[in-house]
C-alpha cells in the first residue's frame, strides 16, 4: 500500500513532508489529519490536523475551530485506538 505524502509548509516557511492518515468531510468543512511521523516522550505517534480550504486551486490550511476541535480529537483518539489494537 503507498502512503500518500503531502507537502506542508509551516508559519515560517519551512516545508516539510507529512503522511496523510486521513481526509474527512464533516458539516461541508474538509479536514486532514497527517503526521511528519514524529513520537512523543510516550513512543506515540504525534498527529496533526488542519481544516483545509481550497483557494486558487491549492489547498490551504487553516486552524479547526473551537466548535470542531472535539469531533476532530474524537476522530484522531479512534486513529489511536485502532492503532494499539
Amino acid at each position: 500500500m503507498t502512503k500518500e505524502m503531502i507537502k506542508v509548509t509551516d508559519q515560517n516557511g519551512v516545508e516539510r513532508e507529512a503522511e496523510v492518515v486521513l481526509c474527512f468531510e464533516k458539516d461541508n468543512k474538509n479536514f486532514i489529519i497527517y503526521t511528519f511521523n514524529e513520537t512523543d516522550e510516550k513512543g506515540m505517534i504525534i498527529l496533526y490536523s488542519s481544516m483545509v480550504r481550497t483557494e486558487n486551486g491549492e489547498n490551504v490550511f487553516e486552524k479547526i475551530t473551537p466548535e470542531d476541535w472535539t469531533m476532530v480529537k474524537n476522530v484522531m483518539n479512534s486513529i489511536v485506538k485502532e492503532g494499539n489494537e
